[in-house]
């Protein structure tokens, strides 16, 4: 694995716009012209904090000039630092029937018992591994976690659209950033994954989802004419066909039947 250093994994997709690239899960900085004001989306595992106080400096930021953290679902590798952002004094808000989730008042999260036994196959190990090594069996709940609402978004940085999906999670939402045609998709859909042979527009693994047979319809939601950037939870930033509609079917997202979660891909 390449050593994670700030300077490339901070991206500036769009002017404003950082796409942060954490070693197995990413989180996003959106900056507000002519002010330090910033709102984040996700925090990674709670083993990326210094990370994530490190690409906000990389971008001239600090957790003073954060408005708002915004979640798009309650699973440890997007809310690992969430509650540490909450005590700093900042916002933190989500989808209203994500909040149980993220309070850990229920949990919908995949487990070592909803793998069974594909928890050996080596790509399945090594993300396990590095999950546990990253603070993923901890306490991340985060009671201070408040309703979202389009009051709320109207008045933090990204000029941002709620788009609630299910599907990985009963309350997994993504952000669409108008201004920019630029989606932040959380997990209905990633562009590559440490348990993963492929690189592009995928789908996670059935036991992966709260809801797999729902999670196509998931991804439609998300479908906008309008899209050229994604920024997945997992995997590297993915820019669309420009002048195409975007095309989040199972002709444009592969699914997830490679071993040891389906048949073996030739």
């Amino acid at each position: 694995m390449v050593k994670w250093t700030v300077g490339r994994a901070v991206i500036e997709v769009l002017p404003g716009v950082f796409f942060v690239e954490g070693p197995a899960v990413n989180w996003v900085i959106l900056t507000e012209p002519d002010s330090r004001r910033f709102t984040l989306i996700d925090t990674g595992y709670p083993g990326d904090w210094d990370r994530l106080l490190a690409s906000l400096a990389h971008v001239g930021r600090s957790l003073d000039d954060c408005a708002a953290l915004l979640i798009t679902h309650g699973h440890s590798d997007h809310i690992g630092s969430a509650a540490l952002v909450a005590a700093h004094g900042v916002p933190v808000y989500a989808h209203e029937l994500e909040l149980a989730n993220i309070r850990r008042e229920i949990s919908e999260q995949i487990t070592v018992k909803d793998l069974g036994w594909r928890v050996l196959a080596p790509r399945v190990l090594v993300w396990a591994a590095h999950a546990v090594a990253a603070g993923g069996l901890g306490d991340v709940a985060v009671q201070a976690v408040q309703p979202l609402d389009e009051a709320v978004l109207a008045s933090v940085p990204g000029g941002l659209e709620a788009m609630h999906t299910g599907g990985h999670t009963t309350g997994h939402t993504a952000y669409l950033c108008k201004d920019a045609c630029l989606l932040v998709c959380g997990d209905v859909l990633i562009s590559g994954h440490a348990i993963s042979p492929w690189e592009g527009l995928q789908l996670l693994p059935a036991p992966f989802h709260v809801n797999p047979a729902g999670i196509r319809e998931a991804a439609a939601k998300m479908e906008r004419p309008e899209l050229v950037w994604l920024l997945p939870g997992h995997g590297p930033a993915w820019t669309l066909p420009q002048g195409q509609p975007a095309d989040f079917s199972d002709q444009g997202v592969l699914s997830a039947d490679y071993w040891p979660f389906g048949r073996q891909r030739s």
